[in-house]
């Protein structure tokens, strides 16, 4: 069976350890509840003698190996860490050279009161390497890939009922919509709407709208809604206000391409919402928001639109014309449309 975040936690509570674990992933807040879980294994007062972090764009790994070996100080375990483990990709040209043999070696006649932790913040590692298929083929091996939808709500709830809170559908909706479903944000927003409704316990989606920070994908997600529903002067009024906070036009212009790229995908294709996102290698989220954006709107609309944006980002490249009056041009084009 595969390892899992939870079936990890429940064996390093129960005291029962592998000697190796590989863990590979990108998101932080996952990889820090990892961290803390084997930091837990060694008690506060014994960390400075037993527990023992090696970053591998500062240290070579040999330091991390010749440190595995020494045996607990007053203690019953030892846990050595080792960050950024970019060895184990394609990565090359780092400034510490790294013998993977030492660490191979080391495989091959573990110390048995030493748990070595390989943390691979990456998204792929190089399979190519025999290091890499070793580690992988460990019972220690951890990968975090894209978190469903239903997963993070379930954290979300869980971290809640842990706390004594509770979240009102509808906030708990706009939490996920304005986070663009990435668990990291979402938790440290989590943070600020507890201590915000603190007095009440609940959290409202009258809090969600005014503490969580706002990306430049969900404000484009919000400009592109108020464009397709003809809301012309909101529409003009946030892609102003956008600009008045510094965002640069091409920038903004090739986010809302994108943005509108992927709702013209996700029009056309027959796939379905995670055959198209591993497609387009986009969040299955993404699609589904775009899919529920789309529903009621033609094909041919959006690809005119589309091809609208296109023009405009050729102007924005070859005149000087002002990004805003050709902003508003578009959407007076696209209002008109048939």
């Amino acid at each position: 069976m595969a390892l899992t975040l939870q079936t990890l936690k429940n064996s390093l509570s129960r005291g029962e350890f592998e000697p190796i674990y590989l863990i590979q992933g990108t998101d932080l807040y996952l990889m820090e509840q990892v961290r803390a879980a084997f930091t837990a294994i060694v008690a506060p007062e014994d960390r400075s003698m037993n527990l023992a972090t090696f970053d591998m764009r500062e240290q070579p790994l040999g330091a991390a190996i010749d440190d595995s070996r020494a045996m607990p100080f007053f203690g019953e375990r030892r846990v050595v860490i080792i960050d950024n483990a970019y060895f184990l990709t394609g990565e090359t040209g780092g400034k510490i050279e790294h013998y993977v043999e030492d660490l191979q070696t080391y495989m091959a006649h573990p110390e048995p009161q030493t748990i070595l932790v390989i943390f691979a913040p990456f998204e792929k590692l190089d399979g190519r390497k025999k290091i890499t298929k070793q580690l992988k083929e460990l019972p220690g091996y951890l990968t975090f890939g894209k978190i469903e939808e239903k997963e993070i709500r379930q954290m979300i709830n869980e971290r809640l009922a842990e706390q004594g809170y509770q979240m009102t559908a509808a906030a708990g909706n706009r939490l996920i919509e304005l986070t663009n479903l990435n668990l990291t944000q979402i938790m440290a927003e989590l943070d600020k709407l507890m201590l915000y409704s603190i007095d009440t316990k609940v959290i409202e989606e009258a809090a969600v709208d005014a503490l969580v920070s706002r990306t430049l994908n969900q404000d484009v997600f919000e400009l592109i809604n108020l464009l397709l529903h003809r809301k012309i002067t909101p529409a003009v009024m946030l892609y102003h206000q956008l600009i008045l906070n510094g965002e640069e036009p091409l920038r903004l212009q090739g986010a809302i391409l994108g943005q509108f790229r992927l709702l013209v995908q996700a029009k056309g294709s027959k796939l379905s919402e995670k055959g198209l996102a591993t497609a387009l290698s986009v969040h299955p989220y993404r699609v589904k928001l775009a899919r529920q954006t789309v529903r009621s709107f033609g094909y041919k609309d959006l690809a005119q639109a589309f091809l609208g944006l296109v023009n405009m980002e050729k102007q924005l490249k070859s005149t000087r014309r002002d990004p805003e009056l050709l902003f508003e041009l578009f959407i007076l084009r696209f209002q008109n449309q048939s």
